[in-house]
């Protein structure tokens, strides 16, 4: 009877521990775990020259993270956002950020990272930040920008063998682009193009999951904000 009772003991025991091994994630279009293979030194070599050669050659529009949002600007030292922070534009503006963090237990390292930036059209920017421009070679106006998740949100180049984030921040303001609904798609198909390389959950403003109901409140947002900026150019 002992025997029976241990045994059966074992078996809920087994039980739990394959239930919450394989316990089912929230639900999320971006919810997508992937682990990516060590890069040889040959190509580390050539992705860091691919940076410095594709290096933006326009000045960025914000300084790092200082985009006027007080979520973002907690993710970054005052110091990197204050310039950008005095010359804000008034508070009717729309700022869309998102957040790509890694899964619990990792981190976005170095030339993987590199990798997988470039690749979803990224260019490195004069600020130490990535940009994404109309055209993935990088040419045309700059339509929304990538930083790390954590202070200062730069990324060095020269030290990038060594260095990793736990998340990337992507974010644009609306009164910066001509089309912010266009800005808002590119800026999710990139998203989705970074989590199929290096995976990731994605995250809003407020470092909640990003759903497809926030989705749908930000298109709201965006679409309030040219209707009013069309009305306020009509009357200008």
């Amino acid at each position: 009877m002992m025997i029976l009772s241990l045994i059966f003991l074992a078996f809920i025991a087994t039980g739990i521990y394959v239930w919450h091994k394989n316990r089912p994630l929230p639900s999320n279009r971006y919810r997508k775990i992937k682990h990516v293979a060590p890069i040889p030194v040959s190509k580390k070599t050539a992705l860091k020259e691919e940076a410095e050669t594709t290096f933006d050659s326009e000045e960025d529009d914000f300084d790092v993270l200082g985009i006027r949002s007080k979520e973002v600007k907690s993710t970054l030292s005052a110091q990197t956002t204050s310039s950008a922070l005095k010359s804000a534009s008034s508070q009717s503006d729309c700022v869309v950020v998102l957040y790509l963090m890694a899964p619990e237990g990792c981190v976005y390292a170095g030339y993987e990272l590199l990798q997988a930036l470039l690749s979803a059209g990224m260019r490195y920017g004069k600020k130490r930040i990535f940009n994404r421009h109309e055209h993935k070679d990088g040419r045309g106006a700059v339509l929304f920008h990538c930083a790390s998740s954590v202070p200062p949100g730069t990324f060095d180049l020269a030290q990038m063998g060594s260095f990793s984030c736990k998340g990337l921040c992507l974010f644009f303001s609306c009164s910066d682009v001509e089309e912010p609904l266009s800005t808002f798609d590119s800026l999710l198909e990139t998203i989705d193009q970074l989590v199929e390389d290096i995976g990731g959950q994605v995250f809003d403003e407020k470092r909640a999951l990003f759903t497809k109901d926030r989705m749908v409140k930000y298109r709201q947002q965006i679409r309030t904000f040219e209707t009013g900026k069309t009305t306020a150019d009509l009357f200008a």
